[in-house]
């Protein structure tokens, strides 16, 4: 049987928090290989680490790797595309299935149920919602039209597949020319016609996918506000509760001690119910599209996909009624 991991990677800024997320993944999973790739992380944090994870989860140090690639971040960190090379580290090649997370996952159910999903492609990721509400990403991007657009935030990848065809390769060849959209429009533009629909419970954003509860989530990915936030927007009291007991005991839990009387974010969510009225007063195509948006009706439609072993639609906007 095929060996599976996962993975995280993080710089200094956020390993703390990738640290956090994998601990999180051994507790909700079986047995269950991981790794976190850093870059420029201080010898007390990696002390931390290993205490935390022990040896159930490997820290791979690309600092010196990442200094020698010539991408663009903008005001991010090179570490966004430290993913782009893990068909050519070592450590992965015995892997066949591999799970990526990024640091503001927070998983609910095990890991082991997402990376024994059934593939038909390379790549299952889930759709981007958000990118529907302007789907000028398609230009920009030079994707062909009706293309779909998926969010990165937790991805399955068949590694072997991806070695044969070139696709990581062909990823950071358009992360050199500096794309739109950084490493993930890199990543659709290198997956464009290859990648299969994610059941969005994998990846639940708390920014247009707010309507999924925690408890349904599988996996809640903190996309509006960070737990580790002063104001942490959007995210739920029961997950910062978990944050809280995640991260105590080391020297990350100061920031999640503080007790959040109510979940902030409520009164955003009340004011995009006059996203339609909005719209009607500014004709922002933006505000149109998402007046109409039903994040259940949008849920269940993608849900079927993969539940059905679909690849992602062509034109998901208009599958989803906001087209």
């Amino acid at each position: 049987m095929t060996k599976s991991c996962f993975f995280l990677a993080a710089d200094a800024k956020y390993f703390p928090y990738a640290c956090l997320a994998a601990r999180r993944v051994l507790d909700v999973s079986p047995s269950i290989d991981g790794f976190i790739l850093q870059m420029n992380v201080g010898a007390a944090d990696l002390a931390a680490a290993r205490q935390l994870l022990a040896d159930r989860v490997g820290v791979i140090d690309l600092s010196q790797m990442m200094q020698n690639v010539r991408f663009s971040p903008g005001h991010l960190s090179l570490a966004v595309y430290m993913r782009l090379f893990v068909d050519e580290i070592a450590e992965f090649a015995p892997y066949g299935r591999v799970v990526y997370l990024d640091s503001d996952v927070l998983f609910n159910r095990s890991i082991v149920d997402l990376m024994e999903t059934p593939l038909n492609a390379p790549l299952l990721a889930a759709h981007d919602v958000q990118s529907y509400f302007e789907p000028g990403y398609r230009e920009r991007l030079s994707m062909q039209p009706g293309a779909p657009y998926f969010n990165s935030g937790v991805l399955l990848l068949d590694l072997p597949w991806i070695r044969r065809d070139g696709l990581l390769a062909t990823a950071r060849h358009f992360a050199s020319l500096r794309v739109n959209g950084l490493d993930q429009g890199a990543l659709n533009l290198a997956f464009e016609g290859k990648w299969q629909t994610l059941h969005p419970s994998w990846n639940a954003m708390t920014n247009y996918s707010w309507q999924i509860p925690f408890d349904s989530a599988f996996a809640r990915h903190f996309s509006w506000g960070k737990p580790w936030d002063k104001v942490p927007l959007g995210v739920e009291r029961a997950a910062l509760g978990i944050y809280r007991d995640l991260a105590s005991g080391t020297p990350w839990e100061a920031v999640f001690k503080r007790r959040v009387p109510f979940e902030r974010g409520q009164i955003k969510r009340f004011i995009r119910r006059f996203d339609k009225v909005g719209s009607l007063l500014t004709n922002r195509e933006r505000l149109r599209r998402r007046a109409r948006y039903d994040g259940r009706k949008v849920y269940e439609i993608y849900a079927r996909q993969a539940e059905e072993g679909a690849m992602a639609a062509q034109f998901p906007e208009v599958l989803g009624g906001f087209g």
